[in-house]
């Protein structure tokens, strides 16, 4: 018995340093993780236990309770954008001489655009971090917004509509 369990201490599996049966070596534990956490580009990559103190478990509630308010209101507001348009219908058939399957182009065309959009902002937000890159996202869609609610002609509309959700980043699919 004793011997098995000193068998035990010494497998890798329990963490000991000793070799396996092809005469390799094992690394520690602890180097192990060190390897794994950098990448080939040379960045280090963090886990949950490099710093759990800095995650939002660690917050206080109203911290959270902010954070939770902004991303409701992120999401209501881009869900506003797609569910008030098909109420524009007639008012935009009437205003432009245009058939009701051409206004709904707008509706069809921001929902494609903001589901590429997404794609497009995630690269950015896994290199910048999340904060700049929604701050430029939201910057962005209000600056776009002004030649949709401005147009004086329908293509404009739908340019507008385009640029504004082509730049949602979207917290919902970028957190699942």
């Amino acid at each position: 018995m004793a011997n098995d369990q000193q068998v035990m201490a010494d497998s890798p599996a329990h963490g000991g340093n000793a070799s396996d049966s092809d005469d390799k070596t094992v690394t520690p534990p602890n180097e192990q993780k060190e390897k794994a956490g950098a990448r080939a580009d040379g960045k280090r990559e963090l886990t949950e236990d490099d710093a759990y103190d800095l995650l939002a478990y660690n917050w206080p509630s109203w911290k959270k309770g902010m954070y939770l308010c902004s991303v409701a209101t992120i999401q209501i507001a881009m869900n506003f954008n797609t569910s008030v348009y098909p109420n524009l219908i007639t008012p935009l058939t009437e205003e432009f001489g245009i058939t009701e399957q051409k206004v709904r182009t707008g509706q069809m065309i921001y929902l494609l655009f903001y589901s590429f959009g997404c794609e497009l902002w995630a690269p950015w937000s896994e290199e910048f971090g999340r904060w700049p890159i929604l701050q430029l996202s939201e910057t962005l869609i209000n600056i776009f917004i002004l030649p949709a609610a401005l147009a004086n002609n329908f293509g404009s509309i739908l340019a507008g509509r385009a640029l504004v959700s082509m730049h949602s980043y979207d917290w919902a699919l970028q957190h699942s």
